[in-house]
């Protein structure tokens, strides 16, 4: 899918959503009905309709292992040796959903407040040092610089490297003239279907219960958002006032079921906008199996 068609399915399927009339608070013309609204006491555990056109970290990680190991073999026809960084680190968020709808962990509330934990991280091997022009070789010209407002065809020791360098080649190997894992029409139907149900009247009703319910406890919020972005708690240092403040947003949203609410408004919206974009949408899901399906080819033949 070329980014002409892309932006085409962004045009099509956002409006679904962002374009609009207002109606009721209950699925009234420009809302979608909700089917069902779960009580949710672990976000972390639901499922987006989106979620099938999204890569997952299991899917990234097989997207990179390739892109690398393709880019190590491009950066051989030049005589350069090239081992990419194997850094790991442990995953710090379990889902997309556990912190879609704020804090909802009390175990966590309890011991970072509003923070998210650092990641522990594995040392990474020392890969061979390269020079700058290797550096090109394997990434292209930086972005703004002088070789990049050139234009001309770089070459090293006489040969001709890719557009974008080993990397670009590589890229282009998985995800033919696309991007690589989740297109910005994706990424923009993720974000907009959760903000525009954080305005839906819906949610926003269940907002007030958790307000009420906060205020109850002596404090000041209108809603989850302006908890979590209370300038007080944005230092490195987490206060014992913040641990207590995300101790009773967590308590207030489960008293209040404001996640399974919102959740639920926010699925409604994405089914919404999914099923405006047609077979647009099925191209998008084609489009990840394709990109899957190459990468496992290119770890396969590096295994024989």
């Amino acid at each position: 899918m070329n980014a002409r068609t892309l932006a085409a399915v962004a045009v099509v399927m956002v409006c679904a959503v962002g374009c609009s009339t207002a109606g009721d608070g209950d699925g009234g013309p420009g809302r979608p009905a909700v089917e069902t609204t779960p009580t949710v006491l672990d976000p972390a555990r639901l499922q987006l309709p989106l979620e099938r056109y999204q890569f997952d970290d299991k899917e990234w990680v097989r997207l990179n292992r390739a892109q690398n190991l393709l880019a190590v073999a491009c950066m051989k026809r030049y005589g350069i040796e090239y081992r990419p960084p194997a850094e790991r680190r442990a995953a710090v968020v379990r889902s997309r959903t556990e912190r879609r709808y704020g804090l909802a962990d009390a175990r966590l509330a309890r011991a970072s407040g509003y923070h998210v934990p650092a990641a522990t991280r594995t040392a990474p091997p020392n890969p061979p040092r390269l020079s700058a022009t290797q550096l090109t070789v394997l990434a292209g010209p930086a972005p703004g610089s002088a070789q990049a407002r050139s234009r001309e065809r770089l070459t090293y020791r006489g040969a001709a490297v890719p557009d974008g360098g080993c990397m670009g080649e590589a890229r282009r190997t998985l995800a033919g003239k696309g991007q690589l894992g989740d297109p910005d029409v994706v990424r923009r139907i993720d974000s907009d279907s959760v903000l525009k149900a954080s305005k839906d009247p819906r949610v926003r009703r269940a907002f007030r219960s958790w307000a009420a319910c906060m205020s109850d406890k002596g404090h000041d919020y209108r809603d989850p958002w302006q908890a979590i972005n209370d300038k007080a708690f944005s230092g490195t240092r987490v206060s014992e006032r913040e641990k207590a403040v995300a101790r009773d947003d967590v308590t207030c949203k489960r008293r209040t079921n404001v996640v399974g609410v919102w959740y639920a408004v926010d699925a409604a919206y994405q089914k919404q906008i999914l099923k405006a974009g047609g077979d647009r949408v099925a191209r998008l899901a084609a489009r990840k199996h394709d990109q899957l399906a190459a990468a496992d080819g290119v770890i396969r033949a590096s295994a024989d």
